[in-house]
């Protein structure tokens, strides 16, 4: 079983990403829109993989944070959560998704693609008495609004815009942000997902 992969990302996109290992073995990880936001091409990395096996198949799955595939890992095991919906249920982001779980908010998982009131009730119940090592701030704390330096907020605008998304819409929820999000590593994943 691989269990993680460190080296040389050669290719990416939104929904995968090439490793090339240091024994020059070359793998395609599945990904999500959160993980590439924080990945970037021809730099060395550190993903936590799961390894997914079935009968005539094998797939990996990448994670930055261990927590996230702590989370993936329970939610393929929800009768009818298979990856595709488990890596949608992530883009959500972590904390968010464990906050709504925990405090039994069916609207906020509803939302996401593919996953319907029933769904949103069935990963309620499984979850919510998991604990995945998730340190959670206060909920009030976390939806304060924050606010970033000129040069990160230009940088982030940039690296945005270069993506495709509109540079107002991007302004718009840079001037919103959460307390708890303040470095670009989480800065960006939120707004990827806020646009989306």
């Amino acid at each position: 079983m691989i269990s993680y992969l460190k080296w040389q990302i050669i290719e990416l996109d939104f929904l995968s990403a090439t490793i090339l290992t240091s024994g020059g073995v070359w793998y395609s990880v599945g990904i999500n829109e959160l993980t590439y936001s924080k990945l970037s091409l021809d730099s060395e990395v550190w993903i936590y993989v799961y390894h997914h096996i079935t009968e005539g198949n094998q797939s990996l799955f990448g994670f930055v944070d261990y927590e996230e595939k702590k989370v993936f890992t329970e939610l393929i095991k929800i009768s009818w959560v298979w990856w595709k919906v488990a890596m949608q249920i992530l883009s959500l982001w972590i904390e968010r998704l464990v906050i709504a779980i925990q405090s039994e908010d069916n609207k906020t998982i509803e939302a996401i693609k593919w996953i319907g009131k029933k769904m949103a009730e069935k990963i309620i119940i499984e979850l919510r008495d998991k604990d995945f090592g998730i340190y959670l701030k206060n909920q009030d704390t976390i939806k304060k609004a924050n606010t970033i330096s000129g040069d990160l907020h230009t940088s982030i605008k940039s690296t945005l815009t270069n993506m495709g998304y509109n540079p107002r819409d991007i302004d718009k929820i840079l001037s919103e942000l959460p307390e708890w999000i303040n470095n670009a590593w989480n800065i960006i994943p939120h707004v990827i997902k806020e646009l989306s």
